[in-house]
C-alpha cells in the first residue's frame, strides 16, 4: 500500500499524463524528502524508517501546529519506550473513516489493528501522508517527559506528563466543549 508515501504537494502535469505519473511525482517527492532526515535518533529506539512514517502520519492527523509537532511525536516516543499503548484516537478515526465529531465509546473500544487505545506499539499502517514538518518531528521528537496531550480550548493542545495533570486537562477541554452546546 502506499498510505504514508504519497508526498502531500501541488505538482504539474503534462497533458496527457496519467496518474501512473503523479503517483511517480509523489514518490519521488517523498523519497527525497525522506532522504533529508536524520533518522539516528529513531534507529537507536529500534524505529525504522517505516515507522517514522508511521509516526508522522500520526503526527500529521493529531496537530497542525509545527511547534507542537515536535511534542507530540516526544508523547509517542516515551510511550512506546515505556511499552504503553500511544491512545492517538486519528488512528480509530482512520480506522472507522470518521473525521468529524466526537468519537462513540463503541468505537473506541472496538478491538481493530488501528485502536491504539487497546493494542500496544504502532498501527500496522501509516493512516496518511505526512508533510516534511510531521517527518522531521518523527525522526527527533522533543525532548521531554509528555506522555499525554489532550485538546486545549482556545489553542491546540495542553501537554501532560502524569494522568493527574491528563485528567485536569480533559476535565476542562470537557467543559469547554460542554460550555459550547449550552444554550
Amino acid at each position: 500500500a502506499l498510505e504514508g508515501f504519497l508526498y502531500p504537494a501541488t505538482y504539474a502535469v503534462e497533458g496527457g499524463g496519467t496518474a501512473s505519473d503523479l503517483v511517480d511525482k509523489q514518490l519521488d517527492a517523498f523519497a527525497q524528502n525522506l532522504g533529508k532526515l536524520n533518522l539516528g535518533r529513531a534507529e537507536r529506539k529500534n524505529l525504522d524508517e517505516y515507522d517514522v512514517v508511521a509516526i508522522a502520519s500520526l503526527i500529521e492527523r493529531e496537530t497542525p501546529s509545527d511547534k507542537e509537532r515536535p511534542l507530540v511525536s516526544s508523547v509517542i516516543y516515551n510511550r512506546l519506550s515505556r511499552g504503553e499503548p500511544l491512545g492517538i484516537d486519528a488512528t480509530t478515526r482512520y480506522y472507522e473513516k470518521k473525521w468529524d465529531g466526537q468519537l462513540l465509546e463503541s468505537e473506541l473500544a472496538d478491538d481493530n489493528p488501528y485502536n491504539t487505545r487497546l493494542n500496544g506499539g504502532l498501527p500496522p499502517t501509516p493512516i496518511g501522508a505526512p508533510g516534511l514538518a510531521s517527518l522531521k518531528a518523527a525522526a527527533k521528537p522533543a525532548n521531554t517527559d509528555f506522555l499525554f496531550y489532550t485538546v486545549k480550548p482556545g489553542a491546540c493542545h495542553a501537554f501532560a506528563e502524569t494522568l493527574e495533570e491528563h485528567e485536569e486537562n480533559v476535565a476542562a477541554y470537557q467543559a469547554a466543549f460542554d460550555g459550547d452546546k449550552a444554550p
